[in-house]
């Protein structure tokens, strides 16, 4: 079995470290669907307190680049397939000769971190003959590098059975199921199925809770791309919730609340955290199984939704929830890694700030969220330190991840789930 429910013990988790490609979504954040610029610096050492922080709670971790490199050079088979998307990938454009075919004989000498980076980077060579010389001035263009792929929660979700990958809904980030795919295959975990034109469904939308799943879908799944998948859940239930529009964000901004893990999640067997006001918002169809197929039922919103499941609701602000405070990752029964919420709320407010100062449209997010984190702060019980959990006993190791937050997405969507 490999995930039945958000709170069973974390076995094994697929991360990506970022690399070169991150570089390159910083050179202009926003066309890479980035909140802000950061300290790549800073951020990759983060990465490596969120990969040794999950290693101390005794979980299995693989990176993404580690285990497509080892399998390149254990397995030519593995190998060949690799090749054989580098092959398609790399382009050459302009004066060109025989460039392109130097460059397929040579696909047999390139060691697995050059194969690698090629399916990160994705590059295009445009080559201009220099006059009265055979040299040439050499442009390198990338086709989108998958700077956005360390949000590993996205490309796929994972259920009782294996994998079911999904379908991406933004261009920048489609091609990355290419790759992450090699690296289950190279785990050996079955691709169960792979969700189809014109449906969409990315992995942030999906929390398993035994039973029953609530799979979000608006900005980044669609309905369609739910019901291709509904039947291989492994549930005999299916809450179906239509993502709000965040009432505090001009029309045309979907990335405060892109996925469902951005206002809501499970840290226990009965216990959710989530923005209440949100939760509201969202319509919930709910499908049941009758057998043969599943068929709709009651309609209700999702916080009432998951109150009839027996779940207490911790309620979050707006300002916590703007700085990934339900972007947690549980370990276990009432154990869960943390984004510190305070360290991020500065950089979101700040980032806020900027955003009113060019458009007025944010002004009422601004002062909200700045309002909100006064509030918290002179009453010490900024997310996680809330009287609710203690009473719940909630247990909790909290770690710093705010320049990583810089690219939209916190610790429970940089981490793709091999088994609980």
């Amino acid at each position: 079995m490999y995930v039945k429910r958000e709170w069973d013990r974390l076995g094994k988790v697929m991360i990506h470290r970022p690399g070169i490609e991150m570089f390159y979504g910083l050179l202009h954040p926003k066309s890479f669907l980035y909140e802000r610029a950061f300290s790549m610096d800073e951020a990759l050492y983060e990465h490596e307190v969120l990969e040794h922080a999950l290693e101390r709670e005794g979980v299995m971790v693989y990176r993404v680049k580690k285990v497509i490199t080892q399998q390149i050079k254990s397995s030519p088979e593995f190998r060949s397939r690799v090749v054989k998307l580098v092959r398609e990938l790399v382009e050459f454009r302009g004066d060109v000769n025989d460039d392109s075919i130097e460059f397929i004989n040579n696909l047999s000498i390139y060691d697995p971190e050059f194969l690698f980076n090629v399916l990160v980077l994705r590059p295009t060579l445009i080559l201009k003959r220099r006059r009265r010389s055979r040299s040439y001035k050499v442009y390198v263009v990338n086709k989108m590098p998958l700077a956005n792929m360390y949000f590993m929660r996205d490309q796929q979700i994972t259920v009782p059975n294996g994998i079911i990958q999904g379908r991406m809904a933004l261009p920048q980030r489609r091609p990355e199921t290419s790759v992450t795919e090699l690296a289950f295959e190279a785990l050996s975990m079955p691709i169960i199925y792979r969700v189809a034109s014109p449906g969409i469904l990315e992995g942030g939308d999906y929390m398993p809770l035994g039973d029953f799943a609530i799979i979000g879908y608006g900005h980044r799944t669609n309905r369609g791309g739910i019901l291709q998948v509904m039947g291989l859940l492994g549930v005999k239930e299916v809450a179906v919730a239509r993502l709000p529009r965040h009432p505090l964000v001009p029309s045309g901004d979907s990335m405060l609340d892109m996925h469902l893990d951005t206002f809501f999640n499970v840290m226990g067997d009965g216990l959710a955290v989530g923005n209440e006001d949100l939760m509201k918002k969202a319509p919930v169809e709910v499908y049941l199984n009758d057998g043969d197929k599943f068929s709709p039922s009651i309609r209700t919103n999702l916080l009432d939704y998951v109150k009839s499941k027996g779940f207490n609701v911790i309620s979050i602000s707006f300002m916590e929830q703007l700085s990934y405070a339900s972007n947690f990752l549980t370990i276990r029964d009432r154990r869960a890694l943390i984004p510190n919420v305070e360290m991020n709320a500065a950089r979101v407010i700040n980032a806020l700030r900027m955003k009113a100062e060019a458009d007025s449209n944010y002004a009422k997010l601004f002062e909200v969220a700045k309002a909100e984190y006064g509030k918290l702060r002179v009453e010490g019980h900024i997310f996680p330190h809330k009287p609710e959990l203690m009473e719940e006993g909630i247990d909790f190791i909290q770690i710093d991840v705010s320049e990583l937050t810089g690219g939209y997405g916190g610790i429970h969507c940089m981490t793709s789930i091999v088994s609980r």
